[in-house]
């Protein structure tokens, strides 16, 4: 019953949401009293609804059996197939957790019309959770492509100065690049006469018909992901999204590449995906050392944690390619704890720093530890946790895809432990700039964090810590479900 109360209670919610503020547009035309009320009615609402999803998912993870291997809670709604592994519940969790984030984040800064952007967050986190569950091709296209339209409306109407760029840009790049991965999903119904993950998981294809099917789904993979040189959208669209928007880019949105190979490449082009994997560790470690130095030299705050995100992900896609439990499960650790981490990092430098000062270059701070310590203190464990130290989320990853890539291939592994270094290089650089020397003489004394903000941070840490100082916590439940990804010769 997990997709059926996901879906009929989301839209109950929102059907209430649109309702509520078409009577109240006479009202909220108005600066009155009554305006802040019903906005607030409003935001209440959507907040609501992200935090009962949480509850849904929560009590499907306590009835969740870690030892059972293959799909569970198996139902048939709307005519598709619905269930959840170790893997899946893992990232429908993390989806429904940054949900109310996401909400809470803009919670001051955005005046009027926040119905619209409630609904957008909410849709595009249903939206996300469920591309995690379906078991079907073509399910998981249609709704990988209809996370574009909540998307598209939040950075479109909420964005910054260059909002219709950056809009267009996540729209073009990712239709484009998802075109070949229908055209796949397209020969795979047309050959088998189904697209059912379960079927289509047992049949053995050629190794010609292989190829011609992992070219068309790696080249949308590897703009979400995204890999270089397909990366260039991400930076502009991360700049100009709300903080909301980012919050769920870099947390959720991404982590779709990376399950696109676990459904789509591991388990039934498994021959291929071996042969092909030199040439994926080379084109992630170009990415990853690439997007490391041009981080050096940005300016924007936000595009600077874009890039970081484009360097963690390809350290994830070297991880779970490595065709081993180790680095399949680290790079799903890391997906894990850079959900958390990323958009931490984005609340602090995006929301708490833009909404005060309202300016986003690192060259306008200098000195923020004098007057806002905490917020200091903040961004100095997010970012230790960023450039993985030991008791973090981060590191466990990062460390188990790297030994998982070095035993897959040892001398392309071992390149991939720059991203420990030139991680610890800019993340630092970021911090000491804005945390240390004297008080600017360009900057007017501020509050520091708020109590909300304060939440935010913590709902975020606690789960990283977690996952850094107890990992099993997480691996117990992927186990099985990575198990099944390795793929092996028996002779």
């Amino acid at each position: 019953m997990l997709v059926q109360n996901l879906i009929i209670f989301n839209i109950i919610g929102i059907v209430l949401l649109v309702l509520l503020n078409n009577n109240n547009n006479g009202i909220l035309n108005k600066k009155s009293l009554l305006t802040i009320k019903n906005e607030l009615k409003l935001k209440q609402i959507g907040l609501i609804i992200s935090i009962i999803n949480i509850l849904i998912i929560i009590e499907n993870w306590i009835g969740f059996n870690s030892n059972y291997y293959g799909f569970q809670n198996i139902e048939r709604f709307l005519n598709i197939y619905w269930g959840i592994d170790g893997i899946s519940l893992l990232l429908v969790l993390l989806t429904l957790i940054l949900g109310p984030i996401a909400i809470l984040s803009n919670w001051k800064n955005l005046k009027g019309y926040y119905t619209y952007y409630v609904i957008s967050i909410n849709m595009l986190v249903i939206l996300m959770a469920l591309n995690f569950i379906c078991l079907d091709l073509v399910s998981f296209y249609i709704l990988f492509e209809s996370t574009l339209a909540p998307l598209f409306l939040l950075i479109g109407i909420y964005g910054a100065n260059n909002k219709n760029k950056a809009a267009y840009y996540v729209l073009i790049y990712t239709l484009a690049s998802s075109l070949f991965m229908l055209l796949s999903i397209v020969i795979y119904y047309i050959i088998i006469n189904s697209t059912d993950y379960i079927y289509i998981n047992n049949i053995i294809l050629s190794i010609n018909l292989q190829s011609l099917l992992f070219i068309g789904i790696i080249i949308g993979i590897a703009v979400k992901t995204p890999l270089m040189p397909v990366h260039t959208w991400l930076p502009t669209v991360h700049s100009e999204s709300p903080l909301g928007g980012s919050i769920l880019l870099a947390g959720v949105i991404l982590k779709l590449a990376i399950y696109g190979v676990i459904r789509l490449l591991l388990p039934n082009l498994s021959e291929i995906s071996m042969m092909f994997t030199p040439i994926i560790y080379i084109i992630s470690i170009l990415t990853l050392i690439y997007s490391s130095l041009i981080t050096l030299k940005q300016t924007d705050l936000k595009v600077i944690i874009a890039y970081s995100s484009i360097s963690h992900l390809a350290v994830c896609m070297i991880g779970i390619f490595a065709n081993n439990l180790i680095g399949i499960n680290g790079s799903l650790i890391l997906c894990l704890a850079h959900g958390f981490v990323s958009p931490a990092l984005f609340i602090l430098v995006g929301g708490i720093l833009y909404d005060r000062y309202h300016n986003r270059l690192i060259n306008y701070y200098q000195g923020l530890s004098t007057f806002m310590p905490i917020f200091s203190i903040y961004l100095v464990v997010f970012s230790f946790c960023n450039t993985g130290t030991p008791l973090s989320g981060n590191f466990v990853g990062e460390f188990l895809s790297i030994t998982g890539a070095v035993i897959r291939h040892p001398i392309i592994g071992s390149l991939t432990a720059a991203s420990v270094l030139l991680s610890a290089c800019y993340q630092m650089k970021l911090t000491n700039r804005l945390t240390g020397s004297v008080f600017s003489q360009y900057l007017h004394i501020t509050n520091d964090v708020t109590n909300r903000e304060i939440f935010l941070l913590n709902w975020l840490l606690i789960p990283t810590i977690i996952i850094g100082i107890y990992p099993s916590f997480v691996t117990n439940i992927l186990n099985l479900a990575s198990s099944t990804l390795i793929y092996s010769v028996l002779i």
